[in-house]
């Protein structure tokens, strides 16, 4: 069987330019060419019918795949099973190529787009002072803002630079796809964010074979309420339901080095320093044979 380079078909996915040439005589597969320009996304998405093997081509594209990070370059695979949440994106200054086969064949009708939106859930914890809220797509003007002070900015990122809206938004969306993310309230207002997310992080992941991880980002975004013990009341009540309704064998956080105001917050909380190191950050976690 030949498919030859003029009778493939081209089509636009979501910003993505796809050359799909088609399936086998025996319907088991069928092969792309995915481009995907500069700040170009595939959203989240997965296939009922296919699984879905990606070859790098050209550059590299960062996957997520069921909430676990992979960073693809020339020359890899990553492999997409059945019925699994995954996204990738391009965030070089270069268009990048991949090889597409389904297995078996394409079959747009066992392709499903999930909305672009906060995914919400019902859990509302609460520690001595504080509660936590589900967030949702109403909250964004004070995550937003938030997320646009810069001395908020440098200690619960590391950074100064202020993001366009839309990433924040889509941090916050992707996160919320394999994660448990909360509005901190405190006294009925909200004053910060966090969540509980299945480990994203490969490294840490072979690291601690057959657990069960989970890590925890936070940020205390009312600067007139740091150092008053909300942020470790917070982070206790995500350990607690963490452990005892999630499930979950070991709760990591990565803090910056130069961050002692959350190092502090997060060994209040019974988190030790983790036998590993992640690109200058200091590793942090706590055990659930520890915490019983």
């Amino acid at each position: 069987m030949l498919v030859r380079h003029d009778e493939r078909t081209e089509f636009d996915f979501h910003g993505l330019k796809v050359a799909d040439y088609g399936a086998t005589a025996e319907n088991t597969a069928s092969l792309a060419i995915v481009e995907v320009p500069a700040g170009g996304r595939h959203p989240f998405a997965y296939s009922s019918r296919c699984e879905k093997i990606y070859y790098m081509l050209e550059a590299n594209l960062r996957f997520q795949v069921d909430g676990v990070r992979y960073d693809a370059n020339d020359g890899d695979l990553v492999i997409v099973s059945r019925n699994t949440v995954f996204c990738y994106w391009n965030d070089s200054q270069e268009p990048a190529k991949a090889l597409l086969v389904h297995v078996p064949a394409f079959d747009p009708a066992a392709e499903h787009v999930l909305p672009d939106e906060i995914r919400t859930h019902d859990l509302h914890l609460r520690g001595e002072r504080i509660a936590l809220r589900p967030m949702t797509e109403n909250d964004w003007e004070h995550v937003l803002a938030w997320n646009a002070d810069p001395e908020v900015l440098v200690w619960s990122d590391d950074t100064t630079e202020i993001r366009p809206e839309e990433d924040t938004k889509d941090i916050y969306r992707s996160v919320s796809r394999f994660a448990f993310v909360f509005i901190i309230e405190y006294e009925g207002d909200p004053i910060g964010e966090c969540w509980l997310q299945k480990m994203n992080l490969p490294e840490i992941i072979e690291k601690f074979p057959g657990k069960d991880l989970r890590r925890i980002d936070i940020m205390i975004g009312r600067k007139d309420l740091w150092g008053q013990g909300l942020g470790s009341d917070a982070i206790k009540a995500l350990v607690k339901f963490g452990f005892e309704q999630d499930g979950a064998d070991g709760i990591f956080t990565l803090v910056s080095s130069k961050n002692l105001r959350s190092q502090w917050a997060f060994k209040k909380a019974g988190f030790g320093k983790a036998p590993l190191e992640w690109r200058g950050e200091v590793a942090l976690a706590v055990w659930r044979e520890l915490s019983d």
